[in-house]
């Protein structure tokens, strides 16, 4: 039952970083691939006291029925969620009834008692999006660590799915468990877990439900609950013989209950007891019309719209309105909105803006559907004949409708089978389009649906487009493996097992299936090598497709020596005067595009000229038809690339032009998708620019392949490999500039991105993070700043290196470069012994170098963009100011905080301690550097605050970059004596610091040291 508390809207922080906003109950995430709705989890419990509808009683949401049993799943899952693992992601999944989402409340319950932030995820396809703004006192401060619930996770869309499961607002908790629920295990699965992996390196796993056995026990807790809470004596029958589910004991417990307070004798088989609960709950609709027409709509009509809800699951107001009227219940508008009314009346819906709340528990009303459809076998329950046509027009109306109701009736004719006769067998001989547009759930529950024969299945193999979207390909596949397994049995045309094999193997592969697609695609290359040996003229072309298909599946496995061999035996057949096979100009070109990557991932030069001859076939196919235009994006980035590589920096600039020119012909189509090519373009611009020597060109392709990337990663957390490798490029291009600082800052932005990732799979991206910190290591010592740092981040990827999964060459080559490093940071302290020491033996001494020199003492000067944001966040409270710096690079940050004017002392420092501490550091090391004239007297007040309550070393460091003056007020703020004392002792200018602050007070310039001057340190 639906709670009535008020919502409340919800921060999920670590850190500083949100995870996620409800307001009113919801956070709505609108992405350009789905639209996903997150709230908080209640588990306060309305229990219900009416007899009169048993979907209450049954709803496991209400927990009516006391939990008992599941220890060990409880223990499992118990287990998997205190993993120490950042990310980890499971399904569980079983049959209808069995108990998966009272399990899965329990453990929510169980987990938030443990401290962890529980969450649930709903898919809505049609949900109103709205901005939400994280307004001042209505947050909630929580440990980091977040539980997400996702039912019905088969229903949702592939992309969808996967973009709940990368939402960046997730992933800023030090611990993210997602709990998956759903019925089948199948290739909506598989394609999810390879895509999750392919992502983040994240391996999703899964764990079926056992049904419980139908025990005395379990019947009699049952029968007691119900009995309890409808106020009645407990009946204690003897359990009757009821099989399967826990659903199907609380059904039998709860008709025992009613049965013994109305003096009838309880059903025992499932359909009869369906039937039974459903009287009673159609006993309520005319219970609530008799009553002072509390409902006006008659019980009929209130059948008929609990009909649609159960098919049709919520619709916002507009979809529910078009569902009655196109259904015939109503004629108008107006009489929807009483029908409506009068429903939500019966069944409050979870979400105020949805209308239509099904019955609960899912069997109950899939149960009410069949039964309101003539044809079944129960006596006693009168269907309704409007439900013959009901259906067909209901998944007629809209797309939406289809996706949701016909898995979900071709899921229940597997247990009444009149509906497989009379409304699923008919609809698809007649049009078998239709399943394949409600998408890949109806595919799947058609694939494994007994009933429908063969000759349907092909029919519907016949109109699947030959291009799927990635949402369809899990069902394409399952309806291509189940018309495999038809034919298995039958001795039909080895030519036609041969092309079933290919198809069929390039579909597993298409869903996530990998190794079993790769398989069956050699088999199909063995059946046709066989028939080409029997007659090459006749099945030469059979074997060149199978060659070619292998080949490219085995490139997008990165089994590149098998890919090269089985490619270049197609290739040699386009010249084979007995096969005489020429496929399509589109065909060769994307074979010889493959051929090259594979070439060239394997060291051999002839990939240019394989390549090259790709690109010229690709720019004649784009010349008439536009759709080969990102195919010739993509290899002429992965061209240049390799140009660069081989010192051909002007031949690769000019790929990368071509490549650029191409992504600005789409610019203007907002669904061409096109922004990971172009910033990668930018990219490989920017490095070629950089090695002609034209530093300020390549500076700006840096900068827009990382303002490319930016807003993409603050939604998707798949992008940060993207960003932070961009942000790589940017320091190496500013580094060549001798922009110290900027060098330094954005590559210490990618190292922490790079530490994020390895936290959730070192195995994954450890490798990028050792690279990452060898760079920032490197460029420390390049600018002769932060040396401590440096051999501090050389320690942490020596530290990783022992457990990377690198081979022995590469990882000794990494290990060499950071004891180079290391040595030559020693070397300019003057510690020749220690550097002579790491070199010889790799000894890393236990004390860190200090920096030989300080870094050029240019002070900073916020920009005219920064004074800008300035103002505008000044007006803003803590939150949201915070919220909108956390978005910015820290030197653009700094530079608005530098920028402030007359903003109060404690609004300032809530917004600083807000912050991620890694992120709070960063920006204090660019603030004392700007200076001290501009910035404000309160600004510089709240900066040598917070920079008094870091480690003294931290404290040092920092301070070594700013000027003598900037030191001293720091040091000086509410007379820090002991703190100042001992960064003193680790700071070289600490006799010009140690004279300004004690012995010349005359001399102190630095506007916050004549604050201190006049100020008591009282205030």
């Amino acid at each position: 039952m639906r709670s009535d508390r008020v919502g409340r809207q919800l921060n999920v922080a670590s850190g500083a970083g949100m995870v996620a906003a409800v307001q009113g109950g919801d956070l709505h995430v609108h992405q350009r691939i789905g639209t996903h709705f997150i709230d908080e989890m209640s588990f306060d419990v309305a229990l219900p006291h009416s007899d009169e509808q048993p979907s209450r009683l049954l709803n496991a949401g209400n927990q009516v029925v006391d939990f008992t049993g599941r220890q060990r799943e409880i223990a499992d899952l118990t287990a998997w969620r205190d993993d120490a693992a950042a990310v980890a992601v499971r399904l569980v999944h079983g049959g209808a009834g069995q108990g998966k989402t009272r399990l899965a409340h329990r453990f929510a319950e169980l987990s938030r008692a443990a401290g962890w932030v529980t969450l649930r995820a709903r898919h809505s396809r049609d949900g109103t999006v709205r901005a939400i703004e994280v307004q001042q006192g209505n947050a909630l401060a929580t440990s980091g660590r977040v539980f997400v619930l996702v039912d019905y996770a088969e229903r949702w869309p592939l992309s969808d799915l996967l973009a709940l499961l990368l939402d960046r607002r997730l992933h800023g908790a030090r611990s993210l468990r997602v709990l998956l629920l759903a019925r089948p295990l199948g290739n909506w699965w598989h394609a999810l877990t390879h895509r999750l992996a392919e992502a983040l390196g994240v391996e999703a796993d899964s764990a079926e439900l056992d049904p419980v056995d139908a025990t005395d026990d379990a019947y009699r807790v049952a029968s007691a609950c119900f009995a309890r809470t409808l106020g009645v004596p407990d009946p204690s029958l003897p359990r009757p013989e009821v099989q399967g589910s826990v659903l199907s004991i609380h059904m039998a417990a709860l008709a025992g209950v009613l049965a013994a307070k109305r003096g009838d004798t309880p059903p025992t088989t499932p359909a009869d007891l369906s039937a039974y609960l459903l009287e009673r709950e159609q006993s309520h609709w005319q219970y609530m019309y008799d009553n002072d027409r509390r409902v006006e709509s008659t019980p009929r009509v209130m059948g008929r719209a609990a009909y649609l809800a159960a098919l049709t699951r919520p619709l916002d107001y507009a979809a529910a309105v078009d569902a009655l009227k196109a259904t015939a219940v109503v004629d108008e508008a107006a009489a929807a909105g009483k029908v409506l009314d009068d429903h939500a009346m019966c069944y409050p819906p979870h979400d105020p803006t949805t209308m239509l709340e099904p019955l609960y528990p899912d069997r109950l009303a899939e149960d009410f559907v069949a039964l309101q459809t003539p044809g079944h076998a129960v006596r006693g329950f009168r269907s309704d004949a409007w439900a013959n046509t009901a259906f067909v027009a209901l998944i007629a109306d809209s797309v939406r409708n289809r996706a949701t109701a016909l898995p979900l009736l071709i899921e229940t004719a597997r247990r009444w089978p009149h509906l497989a006769e009379r409304q699923i067998l008919p609809l698809l001989h007649d049009r078998p389009g239709l399943v394949v547009q409600a998408g890949s759930a109806a595919l799947a529950a058609l694939a494994a649906a007994p009933y429908v024969p063969l000759r349907m299945l092909e029919a519907i193999e016949s109109a699947l487009p030959t291009d799927p979207t990635t949402d369809l390909h899990a069902g394409v596949a399952a309806i291509t493996e189940r018309i495999a397994d038809e034919l298995a049995g039958q001795s039909i045309d080895p030519l036609r097992v041969a092309r079933l094999s290919q198809k069929l193997g390039w579909r597993l592969l298409d869903a996530g299936r990998v190794r079993d697609g790769i398989d069956l695609l050699g088999r199909a290359l063995e059946a046709a090598n066989r028939l080409a040996e029997a007659d090459r003229a006749a099945h030469g072309a059979l074997l060149e497709i199978a060659l070619r298909s292998l080949g490219r599946a085995q490139v997008r496995s990165g089994d590149w020596e098998p890919a090269v061999a089985a490619l270049s035996q197609a290739v040699a057949l386009w010249s084979d005067p007995v096969a005489g096979v020429l496929p399509a100009s589109a065909d060769i070109a994307s074979c010889l595009g493959d051929l090259s990557l594979a070439l060239w991932r394997l060291g051999d030069r002839s990939s240019f000229r394989t390549r090259a001859e790709a690109i010229v076939r690709l720019r004649q196919l784009v010349r008439t038809g536009r759709h080969h235009r990102l195919t010739l994006i993509r290899v002429l980035i992965a061209q240049a690339d390799q140009l660069r590589q081989d010192d051909r920096h002007d031949d690769s600039l000019g790929a990368l032009d071509e490549a650029i020119a191409l992504v600005r012909e789409v610019a203007a189509d907002p669904d061409a998708g096109l922004e990971s090519e172009f910033a990668l373009a930018l990219i490989g611009r920017a490095k070629t620019l950089q090695s002609l020597g034209r530093s300020p060109d390549a500076a700006r392709a840096a900068a827009g392949a990382v303002k490319i990337f930016r807003p993409l990663a603050a939604v998707d957390i798949s992008y940060d490999r993207d960003l932070a490798h961009a942000l790589q490029v940017e320091a190496e291009v500013a580094a060549g500039l001798e922009r110290w600082p900027d060098a330094i800052d954005r590559q210490e932005q990618a190292t922490a991105i790079y530490r994020r990732l390895a936290r959730i799979s070192v195995a994954r991206h450890g490798v990028d993070l050792c690279r990452a910190l060898l760079a920032f290591a490197r460029l420390c010592r390049d600018a002769g700043v932060r040396a401590a740092d440096a051999f501090a981040v050389l320690h942490e990827a020596v530290a990783l290196l022992q457990v990377s999964l690198l081979d022995a060459d590469a990882r000794e080559r990494l290990l060499v470069s950071a004891a180079s490093i290391g040595a030559d940071l020693l070397d300019a302290a003057g510690r020749t012994d220690d550097a002579d020491a790491l070199r010889r033996s790799r000894h890393w001494p236990d004390r860190p170098p200090q920096s030989a020199r300080q870094p050029a003492a240019r002070p900073l000067v916020p920009s005219a963009g920064q004074k800008e944001m300035a103002r505008s966040v000044a007006g803003l409270t803590q939150y949201l100011a915070a919220a909108r710096l956390a978005r910015l690079p820290p030197a653009d940050a700094a530079g608005v905080i530098a920028a402030l004017r007359d903003v109060r002392l404690w609004w300032l420092e809530a917004i600083l301690r807000s912050l991620d501490p890694a992120r709070e550091t960063a920006m204090l090391r660019l603030l004392v550097r700007y200076d001290a004239v501009v910035v404000d007297e309160i600004t510089w007040r709240v900066v040598a605050k917070r920079l008094l309550t870091l480690p003294v070393a931290d404290v040092a460091e920092i301070l070594s970059h700013a000027s003598v003056e900037t030191a001293a007020a720091v040091l000086n703020y509410d007379h820090s004596r002991e703190m100042a004392t001992e960064v003193l002792k680790l700071l070289e200018h600490s006799v010009q610091i140690k004279r300004l602050i004690d012995y010349d007070p005359q001399e102190l310039e630095h506007p916050f040291l004549r604050w201190r001057r006049s100020t008591p340190p009282s205030s």
